[in-house]
């Protein structure tokens, strides 16, 4: 074959010279002699080669038997330590050490975004986002309960011992990262590994691992109970186990073939122990114990704080509703923080505090909690020489609260009296350090908004009884013009000591209430008498006696106390059999209220535009009177025209001569009248304004003979039967010609009569008068009603009645008015009609009926019709 080949190569090689076959054949001869000769110098190099492979192995075999030598050597000197080490971290004794199945092994053992990457990356997703919203639910909504019971607190230490023994992700995660234990042979087992998913994955291990203890940890502080604290540390528990779970599902095939695989690759794969030496095999121990020991110095300050009370409330202020126990009014008020118990002392975990009065003059009131089988609430009592849980507590929380250290819990409950009734009210609230003195001292009596003077509404009837009360309270200072405070609040004395001495108006707590100084102390007590009960620390309201006070307030609460009674509903006192202090009797009320007596430009002015002085004291206007000019003069017969409105019913009537009903109506109320000033003033009623008078205008036309002497004369308007003087005024009689006057009367006033007074005959003085119905401004709607003419002496002439003007204006249109007041047969019907108009109060809605009235009447004044006909 190969001379063939050798045949077939050179025969088509062109550059090869023609040759012989023979001479051919001889050169390969040679040719194949020089690769012969090669061959076997090649063979001869190959033996000197393996002469010097056996040397070697020679020599490497007397290496191994050294190396031997020394491994027997230093297995009897350590051999029996690296075993024991073994034992300790775990190792199953053949030297190797298994992998840690669970869900984040899949992140750097698997493809990037493989099937159990994918499960390890929803596993860890869940994980962390179930625990931060704990996290955060916690922070925003729960808080350290103040105290727990002593079973509570073994529980608490057992669960947080049980959170770091069990759930050990941060210590496999730190001993990973330390160590690197089978970095090498996982990297050459699994095609997915990689160092950064490594590290990243034993990151989130361990951090989801704390971030679980931290939850935990949360739970079991917030928890007040045993049932609360394992039921919320059991589910932590199980959601730190999820990737645990979703390892083991895996390896059953629910998460997929290739996460299958791949767990039960994991689950095989061992890598021999290479630990430190020393004290570095323990780094990951030492770092997992100072973790353990930083939440227990937490769970310590933790307790610490809650047996020594101090997050709970120092002060609170308490409001008593009294619809049922009136008595329970005068305990409201603040209270502090008492604890009973010795602080670290076994008791303490158990104790509860108890809420003490700090005011001495509002009683002896105390909160306690009582514990015991049957009963286990806050409970009020009035006494505090009584235990917790006596029978005879005033009041307790309707709401059982095994586990509450804090009062507030029960600041939402109902509360039962002894009885088992419900109080009406129940308010408790917690006090700022910085507001206790504002909450729980006096009222400030400082600034403009304080009032030290009180009046009674003057439009009120006021306070009435046995003898008439004050109407004005001044606030009661003692002999250092300090004012004398009673429940923090002033108390205030009556202007004037009557019969029944002084009069008092005092603060109890819940309502205000006014009594006679006598009722209080003795009939012949004196002012210092008053100031001395008032600032005794005696609590002395319930030793009163019967009928003591007469008149109690609404009930006032903390959001609405002013520190006076200003604007307060007044009742009058009920006293029920049995109980010491009287109910407010809210079918009795009083008309009457309060109001501040000392004025303020800003929020205190004086009414009806009075001047408010710098001593607090009105420069009142307008006829008005009173600490605050708050009583008007209305109805006195003095026409004031700033009260002349609807609202005040036109100063009370006083301003017109239909509605004045005193004596003195209109006196000296006219300066100016016919166009002339009067010499002096007269009697009328220029200032009526009100819109259901109607206007009488009288016309004057006078002259007189020059050079006689005639100082005046008199026009009077007199109405005998409602006994009233529309007008009565001195003229001037050298004032000549024609001029007017308008009078505004009542509707359908009338007879009356129009006077002239002190004319002299002699004197040569004539004058003329016309009466009309209506304004002269409007003329074309006058009518008139009576005229005369010439008259040159005293004279009295008689005024017909003035017309319903509601009849009038109904009847607008049927009849001519111009008819009216001249005897005709048209007025004689529609005078008649006008008598009748009482019938028909409102002539509007019976126009039909008044027109065909009308016309019977006027047929029958016309013709003379009997009187039958016309009567039904």
């Amino acid at each position: 074959h190969l001379l063939s080949y050798l045949y077939y190569f050179v025969s088509r090689n062109s550059n090869f010279p023609a040759m012989s076959i023979e001479e051919r054949l001889e050169s390969l001869e040679k040719t194949l002699d020089n690769y012969h000769d090669e061959i076997a110098s090649v063979r001869s190099k190959n033996a000197e080669l393996e002469t010097k492979n056996t040397h070697l192995q020679d020599k490497y075999l007397e290496a191994d038997e050294k190396i031997s030598e020394l491994q027997n050597l230093i297995e009897m000197n350590g051999n029996d330590v690296t075993k024991k080490e073994d034992e300790v971290d775990g190792d199953e004794g053949d030297g190797s050490t298994p992998m840690t199945p669970n869900a984040y092994t899949f992140l750097y053992t698997s493809e990037l975004f493989s099937g159990p990457s994918i499960a390890g990356m929803v596993t860890c997703s869940i994980q962390y986002t179930v625990f931060s919203l704990f996290l955060l639910d916690l922070l925003n909504t729960e808080s350290v309960p103040p105290g727990v019971a002593a079973l509570v607190r073994v529980v608490q230490v057992i669960a947080i011992i049980i959170a770091f023994l069990v759930e050990t992700d941060t210590l496999t995660a730190l001993f990973a990262v330390i160590y690197r234990e089978g970095f090498d042979e996982m990297a050459n087992s699994f095609n997915g590994f990689a160092p950064w998913k490594y590290y990243v994955a034993n990151f989130l291990l361990g951090g989801q691992g704390l971030l679980g203890k931290v939850v935990a940890f949360y739970l079991i502080i917030f928890a007040d109970n045993v049932f609360d604290l394992l039921l919320n540390f059991t589910a932590i528990m199980f959601i730190s186990e999820l990737d645990e779970i979703v390892c083991f599902l895996a390896q059953d095939g629910y998460v997929g073939k290739k996460a299958e695989a791949l767990a039960k690759q994991i689950e095989e794969v061992k890598f021999p122990r290479r630990p430190p030496k020393g004290i570095l095999r323990h780094v990951h121990l030492i770092l997992y114990g100072l973790i353990i020991a930083g939440a227990f110095v937490a769970f310590g300050f933790v307790a610490f704080e809650q047996a020594s009370q101090e997050s709970l409330a120092e002060f609170v202020k308490v409001q008593f509703g009294d619809d049922v126990d009136p008595t329970l009014g005068l305990f409201s008020g603040c209270y502090e923080k008492n604890i009973t118990f010795t602080f670290g002392g076994w008791d303490s975990w158990d104790s509860r505090v108890q809420y003490v009065r700090t005011q001495p003059d509002r009683g002896d009131g105390k909160f306690d909690y009582c514990l015991d089988d049957g009963l286990q609430t806050w409970v009020f009592a009035t006494d505090q020489s009584k235990t917790s849980c006596d029978e005879n507590v005033a009041l307790r929380s309707a709401e059982e609260r095994s586990t509450s250290f804090d009062l507030l819990d029960a600041k939402g409950d109902q509360w039962l009296l002894e009885t088992g009734n419900t109080i009406s009210e129940f308010q408790l609230n917690e006090i700022d350090p910085d507001r206790v003195e504002i909450e729980c001292g006096n009222i400030s009596l400082e600034g403009e908004d304080v009032c030290l003077v009180l009046t009674v509404d003057a439009d009120a009837v006021g306070f009435s009884g046995s003898h008439a009360w004050s109407r004005t309270f001044v606030m009661l200072q003692n002999s250092k013009a300090e004012a004398v405070q009673f429940y923090q609040h002033p108390v205030f004395i009556g202007d004037a000591a009557g019969t029944e001495g002084y009069e008092l108006l005092f603060f109890t707590g819940r309502r205000w209430v006014l009594a006679s100084a006598s009722k209080l102390l003795t009939e012949d007590s004196n002012r210092e008498d008053v100031i001395a009960l008032f600032e005794t620390s005696n609590f002395w309201l319930l030793k009163l006696p019967t009928d003591a006070l007469s008149y109690l307030s609404e009930a006032v609460n903390q959001g609405n106390d002013r520190g006076t009674p200003l604007g307060l509903q007044w009742y009058n006192a009920r006293y029920a059999d049995g109980v010491a202090f009287p109910f407010a009797d809210i079918s009795r009320p009083v008309d009457g209220s309060f109001r501040c007596g000392k004025c303020n430009s800003r929020t205190n002015p004086c009414l009806y535009e009075g001047i408010c002085q710098d001593d607090g004291t009105c420069d009142c206007s307008h006829g008005a009177s009173g600490k605050l000019c708050e009583i008007n003069p209305l109805g006195d017969g003095v026409c004031n025209p700033f009260f002349s409105t609807a609202p005040d019913e036109y100063d009370g009537g006083d301003c017109c001569v239909a509605t004045c009903s005193k004596t003195n109506c209109g006196v000296g109320e006219m300066s100016f009248a016919f166009g002339q000033s009067l010499p002096r003033n007269g009697t009328g009623f220029p200032n009526c304004n009100d819109p259901s008078m109607v206007p009488l205008t009288i016309f004057l036309d006078n002259t007189i003979i020059l050079g006689t002497f005639f100082e005046s004369y008199t026009v009077e308007v007199l109405c005998e039967e409602a006994d009233t003087t529309p007008l009565r005024v001195a003229l001037d009689p050298y004032i000549e010609g024609k001029r007017n006057e308008t009078l505004y009367v009542g509707d359908k006033t009338g007879p009356c009569f129009l006077t002239f007074i002190g004319i002299q005959a002699w004197s040569g003085f004539n004058i003329s008068y016309q009466i009309m119905d209506g304004l002269d401004s409007s003329s074309d709607s006058m009518l008139l009603m009576s005229e005369e003419n010439n008259i040159t002496t005293n004279g009295r002439f008689a005024l017909p009645t003035v017309y319903s003007r509601c009849l009038k204006e109904t009847l607008t249109g049927v009849i001519d008015h111009h008819h009216l007041y001249t005897g005709s047969y048209q007025d004689e019907a529609f005078a008649r009609l006008s008598d009748e108009a009482p019938k028909y109060p409102d002539c509007s809605s019976n126009r039909d009926y008044l027109i065909e009235r009308y016309a019977l009447v006027a047929l029958s004044t016309a013709e003379e019709a009997p009187e039958s006909w016309i009567s039904s």
